[in-house]
């Protein structure tokens, strides 16, 4: 794995498993709760190709609204058409897509009922100026809506494979996730456990209402990995792995794990390690031994604006 040059932001994560990511019962339940019946507007923000607000378009009162805002033009132009295609019944006038930055939206202030963001705050040097311009754009009353991870504690995940892997390898990997959280925080590439500090940002914000869940979809494995989100999910952790593009790239990684206080003793032995565990859990759901329930921490945290 070697690095590449740019691609847009978080390319490598829009593959089919983020299909997988909902259950529809549970998507209900929380549109009950944020009383998406009474929403007519709706800013997404960072939305990528539209994953997110194409399943709450159809739990809001219709006819409604909807603003969608990402960084990268290639994101906004595929969320464009997969929402006219969607929804080609809904007025085109009721949707509009925009490139633009999070920190300094296009749109005008108080207008939408309701604002999202989905995996979007985790990326940012600092998250507390998007949240600032996503109530900008917030009526009085309306909800906030930001479903963030803790991908520190989620790179951590326990397996079949786990219980006899050496104490001393579980608490290199440990260490090395946690300095490659740091380096990221200390380059000012994001926060990927912001899902944990939300609720206290919403309170210094001043919001009311604060209430966080999370969400009830884990992505298991066990054999013999028949269905389709067992075989998206096994894809896409080797396409992630074999992309010169990864996540794990060697160099990527090493950039980040210095500054965090690793040494190149320290990295070279964890990144050993890493590859080391990828092959051994291949190796397993090959031979159809590897089991694990998959569970992560995803949080959905809303609050009103007074």
């Amino acid at each position: 794995m070697s690095s590449t040059p740019h691609q847009p932001h978080s390319a490598e994560f829009f593959g089919e498993q983020r299909d997988y990511w909902w259950n529809q019962d549970f998507l209900d339940l929380m549109a009950r709760r944020w009383r998406l019946e009474d929403v007519s507007s709706l800013a997404d923000i960072g939305c990528g190709v539209g994953h997110w607000s194409l399943l709450l378009y159809p739990r809001l009162r219709a006819p409604a609204r909807l603003a969608a805002l990402d960084r990268e033009e290639c994101w906004v132009a595929q969320a464009e058409e997969k929402f006219r295609r969607a929804f080609p019944e809904v007025a085109p006038d009721l949707f509009s897509f925009h490139q633009g930055d999070a920190c300094l939206l296009p749109l005008a202030d108080a207008s939408f009922d309701a604002v999202t963001c989905q995996t979007v705050l985790m990326h940012l040097a600092d998250p507390r100026a998007a949240l600032r311009e996503m109530l900008r754009i917030l009526r009085p009353g309306g909800i906030l809506i930001c479903i963030e991870p803790d991908n520190f504690r989620n790179l951590m995940g326990y397996s079949s494979l786990s219980d006899d892997e050496p104490v001393e390898s579980l608490v290199r990997r440990y260490e090395f996730w946690l300095r490659q959280h740091r380096g990221r925080m200390a380059a000012l590439e994001g926060n990927h456990s912001v899902g944990e500090l939300l609720p206290g940002y919403f309170a210094e914000l001043g919001l009311r209402e604060i209430a966080v869940h999370q969400s009830d979809r884990p992505s298991p494995l066990f054999p013999p990995y028949q269905s389709p989100d067992q075989q998206a999910l096994i894809a896409q952790d080797r396409e992630l792995f074999e992309s010169a593009a990864s996540p794990w790239d060697r160099e990527k990684l090493r950039r980040l794990v210095l500054p965090g206080g690793g040494t190149e003793s320290f990295f070279e032995t964890a990144y050993a390690d890493l590859v080391e565990t990828f092959r051994r859990e291949q190796e397993a759901i090959a031979g159809g031994v590897l089991h694990a329930a998959g569970g992560g921490l995803n949080f959905l945290v809303s609050a009103r604006k007074p």
